[in-house]
């Protein structure tokens, strides 16, 4: 039996049709593969520029604790009274060791602090050692001699207030504390009597390298890989462990072997590498043990950056990054797939109906969205398709509509995730005010201005009294509502070119963005103060607190953001000193003599808002 044209015209139409709707389904899978793979690198890369910018802010953290200790008067003393009588240097080195105790209660990451003199070979004056839960202080006849090490030689000859990192390696030195035969690296900072003068000592930090990262990729995913290698390529941080710190057991692994393209960042030529890490090229080539013990390879989407090294180091970067598996980044393709195969169904469903009556009226149609496909396919928007139609034309066009719908949807979202962590990179999470860093940013800009142009800058240092007894007595979430209204009403009171920022804890920092007068300015720190005691509703009780205020203005206290927020800092503590409730000048009012406190007598009326 002969068949007829039609029915062969309607059979080939159908299996052209067929064939158009698999290779259209092929090419819109792997677009959207390869799309969301491109995405996921680019996350990988925002993530691990994040977690960069929080390891300098740790950094930034220890320099100004060290800042600190350099110019303590106690650190001071205990160098000068070093070859002095037994009483004035146990009073000195006593106090210090205190103060080194309650950083390390505040710091987890602190396994050691000593103060080195430069003096005898380095001697320890001052040495605190973390041992467990235990703080403990070592005895003089247990202090060694350090000056053979470079942390020590290298940071006496560095200036005043400037930082010292060491290589990090695992830590061989002998003593109490728990960072021995750990991964560590040590910051340190020189004492100096005079600008002038020779380091008399070194204010060192022994830093717990692996928990500190431990702590700063806590928000990531669980599914993210972190990695860290230093500039030539050593690898200190890895999935497996066995891996790290390669030299120091008589081998050396490089992050390079195992990820080719971070070469470039090694040798210089690249800023930083997105790449794919094929488990199974790998695995054939002998190098295939990138997981944790006990889990199956797995390719990765792998990012990896260079942070320089902000202080003075035998080291100029690091190489940092983050990979995430790629089973995880297709597993987001599912929704993609089923749509593709509807689609492909659709299409061969409605040939099949249509082919054998109107082959030839088909052809048009079927062509025009074939061609929309080729341009998905290539990376283009779908144009204009016959939507309105109630067949299974109609129904292909709504589900490449479809298709397209959702993965504009997933572009969005990813998008999203980028400027939400753009955003909890300059804002504080809970009040939403700007954090540390945009602060810094925008106080080094006014300074500038300042500075270029004339004019001054006003900062007030700002530390709530009584909070840790409202946190105490009626928990963190009563903590959290008082610090949100704290937030507001400082908002509310100040004028609409200030800047009102969360230092982090309960210290809030006000940038007048205006030259104001001495009155003004008085008259500004006691409308925040009475603002700021004025109580707080939480569940039925009436939650109060005080507020102290250091103010610190250019020129006469600084022309440097650093100079500002350190006076500004000191005249806080000096007013709470004081009593609560009152504010300090870091010099005087009226010239750059002694500092001067006001105490302002609170009341319940609320303050009259600021004028804008």
């Amino acid at each position: 039996m002969k068949l007829g044209i039609a029915f062969k015209l309607a059979l080939l139409l159908m299996w052209v049709a067929v064939l158009a709707a698999g290779l259209s389904g092929y090419y819109a899978y792997q677009s959207s593969r390869a799309l969301l793979v491109d995405s996921a690198k680019l996350e990988l890369l925002t993530s691990t520029r994040v977690l960069a910018r929080r390891i300098s802010l740790n950094r930034d953290e220890i320099a100004r604790n060290l800042q600190v200790l350099s110019s303590h008067p106690a650190t001071v003393a205990s160098l000068r009274a070093a070859s002095q009588n037994d009483d004035v240097r146990v009073q000195a080195q006593t106090q210090l060791a205190t103060l080194f105790q309650e950083m390390m209660r505040a710091n987890p990451a602190y396994f050691q602090m000593r103060l080195i003199a430069a003096a005898d070979h380095g001697q320890e004056l001052v040495r605190v050692d973390r041992q467990g839960e235990q703080l403990l202080r070592i005895d003089r006849d247990d202090l060694q001699e350090k000056g053979h090490y470079s942390y020590v030689a290298d940071s006496l000859k560095l200036p005043a207030g400037s930082l010292y990192q060491s290589r990090i390696a695992i830590n061989h030195e002998s003593g109490h504390h728990a960072g021995l035969n750990q991964p560590t690296l040590q910051l340190a900072m020189p004492v100096h009597f005079a600008r002038s003068a020779a380091a008399a000592g070194v204010v060192v930090v022994n830093v717990d390298l692996k928990g500190m990262f431990d702590l700063l990729a806590a928000d990531l995913p669980p599914s993210f890989r972190l990695y860290l290698a230093n500039e030539s390529g050593d690898v200190l941080i890895h999935p497996n462990i066995d891996k790290t710190f390669g030299f120091d057991r008589g081998r050396r692994v490089l992050i390079q072997d195992e990820f080719t393209d971070t070469a470039a960042l090694v040798a210089g030529r690249q800023d930083h590498v997105l790449t794919q890490w094929d488990a199974e090229s790998n695995e054939e080539s002998g190098s295939g043990e990138n997981n944790e013990k006990g889990k199956e390879n797995e390719s990765l989407v792998v990012a990896f950056i260079r942070p320089a090294i902000a202080a003075a180091s035998s080291e100029k970067f690091l190489l940092l990054g983050l990979a995430q598996p790629l089973g995880d980044v297709l597993s987001r393709t599912q929704p993609v797939r089923h749509a593709i195969i509807q689609i492909v169904l659709s299409l061969s469903a409605a040939f099949g109906l249509l082919a054998v009556f109107v082959a030839r009226a088909l052809t048009r149609p079927i062509n025009a969205i074939t061609e929309e496909a080729r341009r998905f396919s290539s990376g283009h928007a779908i144009g204009p398709l016959p939507t309105h139609r109630q067949d299974e034309i109609g129904g292909l066009a709504r589900n490449f509509q479809a298709l397209q719908t959702q993965l504009a949807q997933q572009m969005s979202e990813l998008q999203l995730r980028q400027q939400e962590l753009a955003h909890l990179s300059q804002c504080d999470i809970l009040t939403g005010l700007p954090n540390r860093r945009l602060l810094e940013q925008q106080l080094d800009k006014a300074c500038a201005y300042a500075k270029r142009y004339g004019g001054g800058v006003c900062v007030l240092f700002i530390d709530l009294d009584k909070f840790k007894a409202v946190n105490d007595q009626y928990g963190h979430d009563a903590g959290d509502v008082m610090l949100k209204a704290v937030a507001e009403r400082l908002l509310s009171m100040v004028r609409e070119g200030d800047t009102v920022a969360r230092l982090g804890g309960d210290e809030f920092v006000v940038l007048l963005g205006a030259n104001a007068n001495t009155e003004a300015v008085m008259t500004i720190a006691e409308k925040l103060i009475v603002g700021l005691t004025q109580p707080v509703q939480f569940e039925g009780h009436a939650l109060q607190i005080g507020a102290s205020i250091g103010i610190a203005r250019s020129p006469q206290d600084g022309q440097y953001r650093t100079e500002l927020m350190a006076k500004a800092d000191k005249a806080m503590y000096e007013a709470k000193a004081l009593g609560t409730s009152g504010f300090r000048f870091a010099s005087s009012p009226d010239s750059a003599g002694t500092p001067a406190t006001t105490a302002v007598t609170t009341s319940t009326a609320p303050p009259e808002p600021l004028s804008r």
